[in-house]
């Protein structure tokens, strides 16, 4: 089981060693709580059944003045671990995007990359900032995984997380593959929209906005879009992901068992379908 949306945000190990990533957590990602080791990480992938984990960095240099974390320490927990799976970030208001972008992939092993418009400030129709970058992804042939819908940052914009704000860009690069998380709430018809008209739109289940990740996902996914809906048209387009610390990996897991799903589309939605996006098909 691959778990696409983790955000290695609040590792005891990590916010130790850097006081600005502890403050970052707390005043712009909005986390509260107090870390935990990384052993307690591992662990709850181990409960929740899950191989893998995509590690989802955000940069903030410019909107913020941070990076919750940066590239670097996601590539080296990705290295020391082969169970992660370390995205990039990168800041598009940065003049030197682009270039950022090529050394996270090329020269650190990085293997996709995370924008969130909400936080970083950027419009997704930019095509001076951000067509640059969706334009590296196609070089590069990796996927990008976009924020889109509601942030439960305290500084983030919603307003510029729209999901059809992304649709110039799913037809401009038809050789990249969009992730849209948390099924783009409260956007769920738009983002839905996006996945049925356009093969390189996928969508992950992260969707956190009720008290329990099986409430969310009932709500989502079996009475605003249909289980026949995914199933028929959408099956190789939908990737479990948990969006940790935020949600436990363990309830989330639970909360996509829990839905009426055949055994072909629990496999393709669990493994299938984020392996061939991640290139892991063949690999053992």
């Amino acid at each position: 089981m691959i778990d696409f949306h983790t955000h290695p945000v609040m590792i005891k190990e990590l916010v130790e060693k850097d006081t600005a990533l502890a403050a970052a957590v707390r005043d712009v990602w909005g986390l509260l709580f107090p870390p935990q080791p990384l052993e307690i990480f591992i662990r709850e992938l181990d409960e929740a059944g899950v191989d893998k984990a995509v590690l989802l960095p955000v940069d903030c240099s410019t909107a913020h003045g941070c990076r919750i974390p940066d590239n670097e320490t996601v590539a080296d927990l990705a290295t020391k671990n082969d169970r992660f799976i370390g995205f990039a970030s990168v800041d598009p208001n940065l003049g030197d995007a682009e270039t950022i972008l090529e050394r996270a992939i090329v020269h650190l092993g990085l293997k996709g990359l995370k924008l969130d418009p909400a936080l970083q400030r950027f419009d997704p129709r930019d095509r001076e900032k951000a067509f640059p970058l969706y334009r590296m992804c196609a070089e590069l042939d990796i996927p990008l995984l976009m924020h889109m819908g509601m942030s439960w940052a305290p500084r983030g914009r919603a307003d510029m997380a729209q999901p059809l704000f992304l649709e110039e860009a799913v037809q401009a690069f038809p050789d990249v593959n969009f992730v849209i998380p948390h099924f783009g709430w409260p956007w769920v018809g738009e983002v839905l929209m996006l996945a049925l008209k356009y093969g390189n739109v996928y969508l992950d289940t992260s969707v956190v906005f009720a008290r329990t990740p099986r409430e969310a996902l009932n709500s989502v996914i079996e009475r605003q879009i249909g289980i026949a809906v995914l199933e028929g048209s959408l099956p190789g387009q939908v990737l479990f992901g948990s969006n940790y610390p935020r949600q436990d990996i363990r309830r989330a897991v639970r909360g996509i068992k829990s839905l009426d799903f055949s055994t072909g589309f629990m496999d393709a939605l669990c493994s299938g379908n984020a392996a061939r996006l991640l290139k892991l098909e063949g690999r053992s």
